[in-house]
């Protein structure tokens, strides 16, 4: 644990943070490492930034490759980090993808693979989670697009309302062991958003309260937050982490 820990019982726990390679997700290891953590971190195709990771924590860090858009990989992510690791307390699933989908052009291929990605991973990965450890943390990160909807990325909104709803459900189902919790951020500076805001980051920020796009780091507080005991009477919750954009506007 190092001297600037805000959470210390995290010191210890064992750790697997899906779409670790860039993001929230590598905001999120890095911050579980800085805590004390050991950690699995799961990517698809982009070894780089974890292998730095591992190279600074090499014996609680562990790069852990699969394709969570199929039900094999979320198994073996489980699986491989529960070996790795020799257990499992925490799961932050932070991988997903976003693209535009205008109803009148969304192909199958297009939809299928958002709700593969997005929405049946956390079905998998919860249930391999909750097969692996009797305790913890299950945290997934969501999106005030699967709270108000999106125009142009209805699948992706979709895909996030679906999540929304089995968090909801998995909290009273794995209670009173298991917490189960979601983090919903708005806009995000992350590679994924960066040509959008780059268009309209201006117009974006215009409608938040506190005037700013998020950064990677603040949507990792949150999860940690609720990765921690301090939160330990928080399950079925849904922390908005968007600046207030989901707000109601004022009238008149």
């Amino acid at each position: 644990m190092t001297s600037s820990s805000t959470y210390s019982d995290l010191n210890g726990k064992l750790a697997l943070v899906t779409g670790a390679s860039s993001g929230i997700g590598l905001a999120c290891a890095e911050a579980l490492l800085r805590e004390g953590a050991s950690v699995a971190g799961q990517y698809r195709s982009q070894p780089a930034p974890l292998e730095a990771l591992a190279k600074k924590y090499p014996s609680r860090f562990h790069p852990v490759q699969a394709d969570l858009a199929t039900e094999e990989g979320c198994v073996e992510a489980v699986g491989v980090a529960t070996k790795a690791l020799d257990g499992l307390d925490v799961l932050i699933h932070s991988a997903g993808i976003w693209n535009d989908g205008p109803i009148r052009e969304m192909t199958r291929k297009v939809l299928e693979t958002m709700f593969r990605t997005n929405t049946f991973s956390s079905y998998y990965l919860a249930r391999e989670f909750a097969n692996a450890t009797d305790h913890g943390a299950f945290i997934v990160v969501g999106s005030t697009a699967g709270q108000r909807g999106e125009p142009g990325h209805s699948h992706y909104a979709g895909s996030k309302g679906a999540v929304q709803s089995m968090v909801y459900s998995l909290a009273q189902e794995l209670a009173p062991d298991i917490r189960v919790n979601l983090v919903s951020p708005g806009w995000v500076r992350t590679p994924m958003s960066q040509a959008a805001l780059e268009e309209r980051e201006d117009a974006i920020v215009r409608l938040v309260p506190l005037k700013r796009v998020a950064e990677a780091e603040d949507v990792a507080a949150a999860a940690l937050f609720l990765a921690s005991d301090v939160s330990r009477h928080l399950t079925g919750v849904d922390l908005c982490c968007s600046g207030g954009a989901l707000l109601p506007m004022p009238r008149g």
